[in-house]
C-alpha cells in the first residue's frame, strides 16, 4: 500500500501542476473578454470625443483658421464671445425657448401618461404610437410644415383666421412658434419616459392610499408625484441639454434667402456655426466651452432644486 500510494502522489502532483496554469489562464481569458469586448467603444470615446474636448479647450486659447501655426492669445477668444454684441441676445433666446417650452411640455407629456395608463383609454395599442409619431418626424420636415403652417400670405393658419398676421416675421411671435414646434415635436417622447416611469412604480403604495381614503389629486400629489421624482430629474436635465444645443428648428422656420435666422430669434449655437464658417476655430471653440459652462449650471441647478424638494420632504 505504501508504494502505491508513493508512487500515485508524484504522479497527482505532476496533474495539479500541469491542470493549474490551464485553470488561471482560462479565468484570466474569462476576466479580459468584456474588456475585449468594449474595447472599440472605449477606444473611439477617448479619440473621438476626450481627444476632441481636450484639443477644443486647448484652440479656445488660440488663433487658429484652420492653416498655418496657431497663436496663443489667452482669454481674448472668450472676451471677444462676452462681448460681442449681439451675443447676450442670443443666450436670452436660448433660454427662452428652452422655459418656454419645457413646463408645458411636460406637464403634457405628463398628463397624456396618466391618462392612457388608466382605464379611460382603452385603444391603448392604437393612442400609444399616435402621441410618439411627431417624435419620428426629422426636424427639418417638421421646421418647413410649421413654415407653411404659419406662414403670412398662404399659412394655414392665416387662411383659417382671415388675418394677415406676421407670425415668423415678427421676433415674439417667431419665438412663440419656436416653441409650440418643440412642444409637438417632442412631448411624445417625454411621454413615453413617464409613462414607462409609472409602469415602474409599486401599485400597492397607490392601492394602500386609495384604501386610506385619499382622493385622486392626493394619490396623484402625495404618492405618484413623489415616487417620479428621478424621472422628472433625468427629464429635466435632458431636455435642459438639449435645448440649449437647439439649431435647426429657428434657422428653417426663420431663414432668409439661405441665411440663418436674425440675431433677435438666434440661438447661441449660430454664434459657434457662424465663426467655424469664418474659420475662426478658436472663438468657435471658445463658444462651445460658454455653452458647455452654461448647461452645466443649469443642469447643476436643477439638481439642487430637486435633491433640496426631496430632504425637505417628510419621509
Amino acid at each position: 500500500m505504501s508504494t502505491e500510494r508513493s508512487l500515485a502522489d508524484p504522479l497527482a502532483n505532476r496533474l495539479v501542476a500541469v491542470r493549474a496554469p490551464r485553470i488561471s489562464r482560462r479565468r484570466l481569458s474569462d476576466g479580459l473578454a468584456p474588456y475585449l469586448f468594449i474595447s472599440p467603444f472605449v477606444v473611439s470615446f477617448l479619440v473621438l470625443f476626450v481627444g476632441s474636448a481636450v484639443y477644443s479647450f486647448w484652440l479656445s486659447f488660440h488663433r487658429f483658421k484652420g492653416y498655418g501655426e496657431a497663436k496663443f492669445i489667452g482669454l481674448n477668444n472668450y472676451l471677444a464671445t462676452l462681448n460681442y454684441h449681439v451675443f447676450w441676445t442670443m443666450v436670452g433666446n436660448t433660454v427662452f425657448y428652452w422655459l418656454a417650452h419645457v413646463l408645458p411640455m411636460m406637464t403634457i407629456a405628463f398628463l397624456l401618461a396618466i391618462l392612457v395608463r388608466s382605464r379611460l383609454v382603452r385603444a391603448k395599442g392604437l393612442v400609444k404610437p399616435i402621441i410618439f409619431m411627431p417624435n419620428i418626424v426629422a426636424i427639418v420636415a417638421a421646421s418647413l410644415v410649421f413654415q407653411n403652417l404659419f406662414g403670412t400670405q398662404y399659412g394655414v393658419i392665416n387662411a383659417i383666421l382671415g388675418t394677415q398676421i406676421a407670425w415668423l416675421q415678427d421676433p415674439t411671435l417667431a419665438k412663440l412658434v419656436v416653441v409650440i414646434l418643440l412642444i409637438w415635436k417632442n412631448v411624445g417622447f417625454w411621454f413615453v419616459v413617464f409613462l414607462a416611469g409609472l409602469t415602474s412604480t409599486n401599485p400597492d403604495v397607490e392601492d394602500a392610499a386609495r384604501i386610506d381614503g385619499a382622493s385622486g389629486w392626493q394619490r396623484l400629489r402625495h404618492v405618484t408625484i413623489p415616487l417620479l421624482r428621478p424621472i422628472f430629474l433625468f427629464a429635466f436635465v435632458i431636455d435642459a441639454i438639449g435645448s440649449f444645443q437647439i439649431f435647426t428648428e429657428p434657422n428653417v422656420l426663420m431663414a432668409r434667402g439661405g441665411s440663418l435666422a436674425p440675431p433677435e430669434t438666434a440661438p447661441l449655437l449660430n454664434l459657434l456655426v457662424t465663426n467655424l464658417g469664418a474659420g475662426n476655430f478658436g472663438q468657435a471653440s471658445a463658444v462651445s466651452w460658454i455653452l458647455f459652462l452654461i448647461v452645466a449650471v443649469a443642469s447643476l441647478v436643477q439638481y439642487r432644486l430637486f435633491s433640496a424638494e426631496t430632504k425637505g420632504r417628510p419621509q
